[in-house]
């Protein structure tokens, strides 16, 4: 009888208890939710904190497609490079002179033309080679191409010829229009490093208004490209607003638009800066003609 009495003792002590245990509660899509809105209060609350600096916004992606752009098939003698004709036609006068010299085949009495003509030729050709600048592509809009007699301003027309030919001795193209706007190398301004190099142009309607976008390969920051739109105003205007965007992390596009007033229309092109006569003398213009 003790026995049972201590077996049924012990059984109660070692009955299993059971906890209620409160349910989870995930906390993962709180703490972010938190942490936000407490960091834009610590902002809020934090007197005179400086702005966040502008940023430039992406263009809309073109609806149109290859189609809607036009193929540059106009003729022009300053898109043709004269180095690479100069240096296979003074090869060729050299390899005849030097053959006919030296009696490998006929034609002796013109050797001496073919090497004075043939020598200058090849070295005038190879010279202008190395200090040849490449033209950038242009993209022309159909629209944009009904548009373009009617609406571009002197000083875009003379951006787009500029651009799109052989240019020697120039290191980039618009490179005087870059110096004055960013001061390259000058006080204020960027080191030359970090200037804008122009890669590619379009021309496109924007609201109805002829534009020409200059495409740059630039790593600046957004705001100063923001800060320097009236100064891409005052050098390509007038009859001109810009607007900039960016297309890409180094590449920034400066859409030269037409304001519809008609200023900068027929008067000329804007005046080519010539070296000073003397030291001490104002820098002389001359108009460039077509």
């Amino acid at each position: 009888m003790l026995a049972s009495k201590g077996v049924s003792q012990i059984s109660k002590v070692a009955r299993p208890c059971t906890l209620r245990l409160a349910p989870f509660r995930s906390f993962r899509s709180v703490l972010p939710v938190r942490a936000s809105s407490e960091a834009s209060a610590s902002e809020a609350a934090v007197p005179g904190a400086a702005p966040a600096p502008p940023t430039l916004s992406y263009p809309p992606i073109p609806s149109g497609g290859p189609d809607d752009y036009v193929p540059d098939d106009e003729f022009s003698i300053s898109k043709v490079s004269f180095g690479s004709i100069l240096v296979p036609t003074g090869s060729v006068l050299l390899f005849f002179g030097f053959g006919a010299y030296f009696q490998l085949w006929g034609g002796g009495d013109l050797s001496s033309v073919a090497l004075v003509y043939g020598l200058p030729a090849t070295l005038l050709g190879f010279a202008l080679s190395y200090a040849q600048l490449d033209p950038v592509d242009c993209k022309t809009n159909k629209a944009a191409l009904a548009l373009r007699d009617a609406q571009m301003t002197d000083i875009q027309k003379q951006v787009r010829d500029d651009t799109t030919r052989y240019r020697y001795g120039d290191e980039a193209h618009l490179e005087e229009a870059l110096d004055r706007i960013w001061r390259i190398g000058k006080s204020g301004g960027i080191p030359r490093k970090f200037s804008p190099v122009l890669t590619g142009l379009r021309e496109e309607v924007i609201d109805g208004r002829y534009a020409l976008i200059l495409q740059f390969a630039s790593k600046l920051e957004d705001d100063k490209w923001i800060a320097k739109e009236d100064k891409y105003k005052q050098f390509f205007g007038p009859g001109i607003v810009v607007e900039t965007s960016r297309t890409g992390t180094a590449s920034v596009e400066v859409a030269l638009i037409t304001d519809g007033s008609g200023a900068g229309r027929g008067g000329g092109e804007r005046p080519e800066v010539l070296p000073q006569l003397m030291p001490g003398l104002k820098a002389r213009q001359s108009r460039k003609f077509e």
